[in-house]
């Protein structure tokens, strides 16, 4: 690929592929012209910006500073620039920093969260340790939810340690040494995130869906039903276009990992204004494939739509059933 392309154009492709988003969706989503998504992609178009990159960077989940930033430091996230500016800018180098926040001489395992880091937040437990360390440093001073906003907690949102507790959760290892399979429950509600994908890189109150809780199953039950326990998700439903099958409040289980709507099933999808759990039914002898979107209440209508045009969370796996 053209090495002179914006440094926006890489990260795009990056949430694109998270998302199962093609440069048509993601143009449609956005509002624009799929020429504008193909420039910014082909290197055409080298210094985007403005309220059209805005609307592109809203429907990946983030900003149009987090596009533009992310190509500067070596492949590494947006929180990891991030939090390279912030100590930067208090005057730390990175020996200083690692020891004053606990990893003594090893200023490399600091170093790898500046310079190597792919997700999209710090740690819970590293930020923590470095809002004291750098609130009030730099010029100007940094402020603390400056700090706080690595790992995706925006104070004032929420309650302050609630926000905590949401990216703690989030941090959690998905498989734990006693064999159970920890499961995110996500916060899909439309007021909730702006994003369209829902995976366990939410973390407190920022760009994705936050968390909600975390439960842990053991790994031998889900064995029996899912040969891949990564990957998981669980939601609640919302509204009342699937009932009687799923009724609002219903907790379903969601394997993320599954996107491609084959077979024939119950998906989550989103359909360019929120999250929602749809029938999907693929068209027989479609070219292109089409996909009808079913609501098992028969009093909303069906749709009917190219495969290439649907964003798939996954596929509902489960439902919890109280008796």
């Amino acid at each position: 690929m053209d090495d002179t392309r914006s440094p926006a154009a890489a990260e795009i492709e990056r949430r694109m592929e998270r998302l199962n988003l093609n440069k048509k969706r993601l143009a449609d989503l956005a509002g624009l012209n799929e020429t504008y998504v193909h420039d910014i992609l082909r290197g055409k178009s080298r210094n985007p910006g403005g309220d059209r990159l805005e609307k592109v960077a809203a429907v990946l989940g983030c900003t149009a500073s987090d596009l533009l930033r992310s190509g500067g430091n070596g492949g590494a996230s947006a929180a990891a620039s991030r939090l390279k500016a912030l100590r930067e800018r208090a005057g730390y180098t990175v020996r200083a920093l690692a020891r004053d926040v606990g990893m003594g001489e090893k200023f490399s395992s600091y170093a790898f969260y500046e310079n190597k880091l792919k997700k999209d937040f710090i740690p819970v437990e590293l930020v923590r340790k470095l809002v004291p360390l750098l609130t009030d440093r730099g010029d100007p001073p940094i402020a603390a939810s400056e700090v706080w906003a690595l790992c995706g907690i925006v104070p004032g949102a929420t309650d302050l340690n609630e926000s905590i507790s949401r990216a703690e959760r989030a941090s959690m290892p998905l498989h734990n040494e006693d064999g159970a399979v920890t499961v995110h429950e996500y916060d899909i509600s439309p007021q909730a995130g702006a994003g369209a994908i829902v995976d366990h890189t939410a973390a407190g109150d920022a760009e994705s869906h936050p968390t909600l809780d975390s439960w842990r199953i053991p790994r031998d039950f889900i064995r029996n039903y899912l040969p891949d326990t990564g990957g998981l998700a669980i939601i609640r439903v919302a509204g009342n276009s699937m009932e009687p099958e799923f009724v609002a409040g219903d907790r379903v289980l969601v394997d993320t990992g599954h996107r491609i709507p084959s077979p024939d099933g119950v998906y989550v999808l989103w359909n360019g204004m929120g999250v929602v759990i749809k029938q999907l039914m693929l068209v027989p002898n479609s070219r292109p494939p089409r996909i009808r979107i079913i609501s098992v209440n028969p009093t909303y209508p069906v749709d009917e739509v190219d495969a290439s045009d649907l964003v798939i969370n996954g596929r509902v796996v489960g439902k919890w059933v109280w008796k």
